[in-house]
């Protein structure tokens, strides 16, 4: 990763900052592993960033009460806005193409992939993300406070969809081996308690697989 491409990231939170909406979302994949290195979360822990793609899950599609357009605040800062025109998602790209996506928990069945939200992004609706927002940590880290999973629970949730990722799946099976020794190991069973039976199965049969059970 390019000291630019990081740059950019720090510009978005940034921009996120000013437009005070940082509280309503919560950073996650790849750049999520950047936090925790970089803050100090996890002493030791190096983080294998490879990616431009940063996700951010949106906390609450009714929120905040009163409806902004972060579409149209972002366009007007210099990002460039794209609409899946098969999809029906909203995402930012930023000058150097770092890819900016919004995901949020879909609940229930039969609930379209993507949701309008009020924060003026169609948002993708995605399985097992609940699991993210409800342990969830604020990390204070260069005059910011970003919201992230907290690393149980992103790994765990790493650990479910890891056979679901296609092409992705060995990249996401890396980030977990790399972050295990770090977790807290209580910590990491009261998540795990708490998922789904058929989520903790799945996890199970992950850990013991690659001996960690």
């Amino acid at each position: 990763m390019e000291a630019k491409q990081y740059k950019e990231f720090w510009n978005l939170i940034d921009f996120l900052h000013e437009n005070e909406l940082l509280e309503f979302i919560l950073l996650i994949g790849s750049w999520a592993e950047y936090i925790y290195a970089q803050s100090g979360l996890l002493p030791g822990f190096t983080e294998n960033l490879r990616t431009l793609d940063v996700d951010f899950l949106i906390k609450n599609k009714g929120k905040p009460n009163k409806p902004i357009n972060l579409m149209a605040i972002a366009k007007e800062a210099g990002y460039t806005i794209d609409r899946d025109v098969l999809e029906g998602t909203t995402k930012l790209y930023t000058s150097g193409l770092m890819e900016v996506e919004f995901i949020i928990e879909q609940k229930g069945k039969g609930i379209s992939s993507v949701l309008e939200t009020n924060l003026g992004v169609n948002a993708e609706a995605l399985r097992h993300v609940g699991l993210l927002k409800n342990h969830a940590t604020e990390i204070k880290i260069f005059g910011y406070k970003i919201n992230v999973p907290i690393p149980e629970a992103y790994v765990i949730h790493k650990i479910i969809i890891n056979q679901s990722r296609g092409v992705k799946a060995e990249k996401d099976r890396q980030a977990i081996f790399a972050l295990m020794p770090f977790l807290d190991k209580e910590k990491f069973q009261v998540v795990l308690e708490q998922v789904s039976k058929k989520e903790r199965k799945i996890s199970h049969d992950f850990l013991k697989r690659y001996g960690y059970l």
